[in-house]
């Protein structure tokens, strides 16, 4: 059955979640007594948004994903991901993903500083020479702060997925799939180390939901702030597509060096 985005939306409003990683996580401030080998990696969200899009500083992209035993992320969002960075930055060099399994402290639920210590001890990619690189975890607990919370973006160049949590709420008879939820996830937090929406690729019209932080104004687009009950799921069944980033997000986008 054909829906529009708005509905499709509408629908969606079990990831609507997401976005509130963003108003928790997006705005920390870059971290005080960062060590050599990876100081640039840890800055605030946003705020490598011009590295990441243009080629000026680099050619090139690593993106390493990291996952707990039994929750490494369906090959198809990898392979989602690599298609919408492939649209959006300018890296000539290449991009490249790359998928590992981690050793994981196995807790039901992780705080932020959880978080931030199994990448400081599992990252092996960090931005070196032309190259940036950037960091996901997929982890087996919740987000203390919040179980319905599916993502964060806590630096500037480091997300992580509560794959637990997506895995509970998707994949089964009447739910959205795996791929679809995993995917739109990971997008929606790429977006937001990409700047959007107003954190560090500025905005060329104003469309930020200030209401709901650094969110786009558009029901229609993949920054967009859903704030509805999880009802209605059963009519994503069988979706595969994420929505897109709008006109104005695009704009942003390119104006600070994307395509």
């Amino acid at each position: 059955m054909n829906m529009t985005f708005s509905r499709k939306l509408q629908q969606l409003a079990l990831f609507s979640i997401v976005a509130l990683l963003i108003t928790t996580c997006s705005g920390d401030d870059p971290e005080p007594g960062s060590n050599s080998n990876n100081n640039l990696n840890r800055g605030a969200v946003g705020s490598s948004a011009n590295d990441l899009l243009s080629s000026s500083s680099y050619n090139s992209l690593r993106v390493e994903i990291q996952y707990a035993a039994g929750f490494e992320p369906p090959q198809g969002s990898v392979n989602y991901l690599r298609n919408f960075l492939n649209q959006r930055l300018n890296k000539p060099g290449g991009i490249t993903i790359t998928t590992t399994e981690v050793t994981a402290p196995d807790q039901g639920n992780y705080s932020l500083s959880d978080l931030r210590g199994i990448e400081d001890n599992s990252r092996t990619q960090f931005t070196n020479g032309s190259t940036l690189a950037v960091y996901f975890y997929f982890a087996d607990g919740n987000y203390s702060e919040n179980e319905n919370v599916l993502g964060i973006a806590h630096r500037n160049t480091s997300m992580v997925l509560f794959q637990n949590r997506i895995e509970e709420l998707s994949g089964g008879p009447g739910q959205v799939s795996t791929q679809m939820l995993t995917s739109t996830v990971m997008a929606h937090e790429f977006g937001h180390i990409l700047g959007l929406v107003n954190l560090g690729s500025d905005m060329q019209t104003d469309h930020q939901d200030e209401a709901n932080g650094a969110h786009c104004d558009n029901e229609n687009c993949l920054m967009y702030y859903a704030v509805e009950s999880a009802g209605g799921i059963s009519d994503l069944f069988g979706m595969s597509s994420p929505p897109e980033l709008d006109a104005n997000c695009l704009a942003d986008l390119a104006a600070n060096g994307g395509k």
